[in-house]
């Protein structure tokens, strides 16, 4: 180090109040180095910070406190910016005497005489480890939370009752369709919450606030992309009651569950049970008129089957087929009946029988697709028809089925679009009175988005009771329809942000469009 250099930081360190003011702060490091970037004095703050003793740094250069795997700015580049543009300011990671690493908020100047001539550098060094550490737990905290929101489907809010501010968490706006950065004001979230639920909310609110209840709803809520979900809310006053803070979470699958369960439950209760009482009531006729009749040709032991197979068809429905089959054997040998009543009235209970089994069968089908996932997949819709088109032009000769396939592809499940679209295709075709029943099935693009296929037929038209469930969007003790039907056709669709809609026909009949998800080109 220059004479002349040493007097000058000589001169400097010998005004008392610098001195002690160097001396006396322990938050920062402030020490001076020469031209070349040796140090030249040291402070507390420089011995707490950097682990150095005076006697031990002073004349070393400032390149012992930088890490040696040679990430970051150099030292030499630091004080060329300094001497060039006057300071040098940046973040970076630095060694202190032991070999621990410190993360440093690092300002160094120039120091220039009179004549413009370069004399040294301050440098001020403060650690920001503590700081930086901090902030990192605070972000694991915050990527843990919205991770854990978003695996559980749930967010939180705050609502501050003097200030009319309202926080929401991510999740929470994931929850009604809108982006992370959007903030809204309490008037305008309420525009999300169904219209039918505004004010059990509002009530439940209002009494945190002023009764200081806590409470734990469910409402429905109409997102920004205009799906509708079910959600749970709680919330709590906070101490002064001028808060009001909680907790909600996504309920949509829980409660779609409770709704599969209650129409399954009313197809068992209600429509198995009708169908039972029919079998058990022709039975009950077959018995009486049988026990009318002088069956000379008929012996004891085909008789007592007779009887114990009618008996069975008023308790059981179990072993059904075979026992028809008996039944039908018994009737051929029953040449002195009244042939045509006791074949009109067999052919009712198998009937009614097949109905039972047709039921179950859908139920069981319904109940193994909705277990599916609902991830979208491309469908081929003429693959589905295809098979649909042959199975009930086997079924149905008198019927005319017609297709007209423009789009081919939409975005769903073969599974759900083929039980949907045989619903729609077999309730045309059974419900139609017209002497030659027509089902004609389209598709069509509708726009960049969406795909419209569509069932028409000739017959008598939807009963207004089916279409409530659409409008709905579930079934009620009230308007529920006579089997699982449309409500099972709605469902299949919302499932994939479809939609399903009724309209009547002017030449007669009805037209049911489902509106589905289209390949992007």
């Amino acid at each position: 180090m220059s004479r002349k250099l040493r007097e000058l930081f000589e001169h400097i360190e010998s005004d008392l109040i610098l001195r002690e003011f160097f001396q006396e702060v322990t938050e920062y490091a402030i020490f001076l180095l020469d031209a070349d970037g040796h140090v030249a004095t040291w402070n507390e703050g420089a011995r707490r910070i950097k682990g150095y003793e005076r006697d031990e740094i002073i004349g070393r250069h400032l390149s012992v406190f930088y890490p040696t795997d040679g990430e970051g700015t150099s030292p030499e580049t630091v004080l060329s910016v300094a001497e060039s543009e006057g300071s040098y300011e940046e973040k970076g990671w630095r060694v202190r005497k032991d070999g621990s690493h410190i993360l440093a908020h690092v300002t160094v100047r120039a120091l220039n005489n009179d004549e413009g001539e370069l004399r040294g550098f301050t440098k001020i060094v403060r650690d920001i480890t503590e700081t930086y550490e901090y902030r990192q737990e605070l972000e694991r905290n915050r990527d843990r939370l919205e991770r854990t929101e978003q695996l559980a489907d749930i967010g939180g809010w705050e609502v501050d009752y003097e200030t009319d501010e309202l926080q929401l968490t991510d999740g929470t706006k994931r929850l009604v369709d809108i982006p992370p950065d959007t903030e809204l004001t309490l008037d305008e979230l309420r525009n999300f919450f169904h219209e039918d639920d505004r004010t059990v909310i509002d009530e439940a609110i209002e009494g945190a606030r002023t009764d200081g209840e806590p409470f734990d709803i469910e409402m429905r809520v109409i997102t920004a992309t205009g799906r509708t979900r079910w959600v749970q809310v709680r919330g709590e006053p906070t101490g002064d009651r001028t808060n009001v803070r909680g907790a909600v979470r996504d309920i949509s699958d829980r409660k779609e569950r409770e709704e599969r369960l209650t129409v399954l439950n009313r197809v068992l209760r209600h429509n198995l049970r009708n169908n039972l009482n029919i079998v058990s009531g022709y039975a009950r006729e077959l018995r009486r008129d049988l026990d009318a009749v002088d069956i000379s040709s008929l012996g004891d032991d085909d008789y007592r089957r007779l009887h114990e197979t009618l008996e069975n068809l008023s308790e059981t429905t179990k072993g059904i087929d075979a026992e028809l089959r008996t039944l039908d054997k018994l009737v051929d040998a029953a040449s002195q009946f009244s042939e045509e009543a006791m074949v009109s009235k067999t052919n009712r209970i198998i009937e009614n029988a097949d109905g039972l089994m047709s039921t179950g069968e859908k139920a069981r089908r319904f109940e193994n697709v909705v277990k599916e996932s609902t991830d979208r997949r491309p469908v081929r819709v003429e693959d589905v028809f295809a098979d649909l088109k042959r199975t009930y032009e086997q079924k149905y000769p008198e019927v005319e089925i017609r297709l007209e396939l423009d789009e081919r592809t939409v975005l769903a499940s073969t599974h759900s679009l083929y039980l949907a679209l045989d619903e729609l295709v077999q309730n045309a075709i059974v419900h139609n009175d017209e002497d030659r029943p027509v089902v004609a099935v389209w598709s069509r693009r509708l726009s960049g988005e969406r795909v419209a296929i569509a069932v028409e037929d000739n017959g008598p038209g939807i009963p207004q009771t089916e279409r409530e469930i659409l409008k709905r969007g579930k079934e009620t003790p009230l308007t529920h329809g006579s089997g699982m039907g449309l409500w099972t056709v709605h469902w299949f669709v919302t499932q994939f942000d479809g939609e399903v809609s009724i309209s009547d026909r002017a030449e007669g009949g009805s037209t049911v469009e489902l509106r589905l998800p289209a390949l992007e080109n």
